[in-house]
């Protein structure tokens, strides 16, 4: 591969170093192998050959799944017990690149890391915990070069680095409570009066059935739990999350108009499915169009750099904003914050 070798020399002002195995027999022999024991990370370059064992029994039959459910499960066991919470591989020779990333945390999104490793290069396909993606060894040595790099496995570690360093990382709960003056000091901007639509979680499912949303901003899906007082809603764009009904009932106006998806014309139409069956729902049957009350409205702030938010309770599902998107907060509660997409933004709000 052109690349191999064990220790090779001082890293310069990073905080990950070159090991010499990946511990616990996690992958034995690997060409190189690094470690970022902040962020309990582990990558390794590897052979076809080895790549190929690795991935042994990796396929599935099982419609609309991506990894076998035995095998990756088994992988998530070894990452654990070496201590690690990421894995990143490489692999291959010549005009193509492979990669795969392994989390074991949902504070990390596999789609969404391979992302900002490779943007825009490559096909990334996987789930809420393993992607690959393969990029043309001609568009990655361009990149390379632009970082003053010569060696890939450097390059994708100080990508890491970066991925984790530059971005804020917000628990909801924590900065609104220790932020109550900051955030009523952000711009207030009202909901105009366009069209959103709402679907009652128990009109598709029974209470208490899981329920797994593919949306905009979340490729890797969402959970929610179908309850009375949770509700779905779908924006102009096919931005969705769940809401709370009472929050539903304070800020919107219900019609019994149906939702045409024909004349909604959004970018990206969400998925639904019953879990664990995996069984689709066709969401836009139960969907209702609804409509801002005129007081609705939230406090506001464009972000300008890379943001997670961690919502209350949401088991470490997170929203993704990037520079020229919103951390918007409810007035009603402050805990409540998210993040809305700059387009979006200018199309559903304004200025109060």
């Amino acid at each position: 591969m052109g690349e191999t070798g064990g220790v090779m020399g001082e890293e310069k002002n990073t905080k990950w170093k070159y090991v010499p195995d990946m511990g616990h027999h996690m992958l034995p022999q690997a060409e190189i192998c690094c470690r970022d024991q902040d962020e309990k990370l582990v990558a390794a370059q590897i052979s076809e050959e080895q790549a190929a064992q690795f991935l042994k029994h990796s396929e599935t039959e099982q419609e609309n799944a991506v990894w076998d459910n035995g095998w990756l499960q088994e992988k998530l066991d070894m990452l654990r017990a070496s201590g690690n919470h990421f894995l990143l591989l490489l692999w291959g020779e010549h005009e193509e690149k492979c990669l795969l990333f392994l989390s074991d945390t949902k504070r990390v999104r596999p789609l969404e890391f391979l992302d900002y490793l490779m943007p825009d290069f490559g096909l990334i396909r996987g789930d809420v915990s393993c992607a690959s993606v393969r990029v043309s060894s001609v568009i990655l040595k361009l990149q390379m070069e632009a970082q003053g790099t010569e060696k890939t496995i450097e390059y994708l570690m100080n990508q890491a680095e970066s991925y984790f360093r530059d971005c804020d990382w917000i628990d909801a709960r924590e900065y609104g409570e220790a932020h109550t003056e900051e955030i009523k000091s952000f711009e207030y901007y009202r909901k105009k009066r366009v069209a959103w639509a709402y679907v009652k979680t128990t009109d598709v499912s029974p209470a208490g059935t899981t329920l797994w949303i593919r949306s905009l901003e979340n490729e890797s899906g969402l959970e929610i739990t179908a309850a009375e007082d949770t509700y779905i809603m779908i924006g102009c764009k096919g931005e969705i999350y769940d809401i709370e009904r009472q929050k539903f009932e304070n800020s919107y106006e219900t019609t019994n108009e149906p939702l045409d998806v024909f004349m909604q014309m959004m970018d990206f139409w969400p998925e639904l499915q019953k879990l664990p069956e995996q069984d689709f729902i066709s969401i836009d049957e139960y969907a209702r169009l609804c409509y801002p009350k005129q007081e609705a409205g939230i406090y506001a702030r464009r972000l300008e750099k890379r943001t997670k938010i961690f919502p209350v309770g949401k088991s470490h599902e997170y929203f993704l904003g990037r520079k020229g998107d919103y951390m918007a907060v409810r007035p009603d509660d402050l805990t409540d914050i998210y993040v809305i997409r700059g387009d979006i933004f200018g199309q559903t709000y304004e200025e109060n």
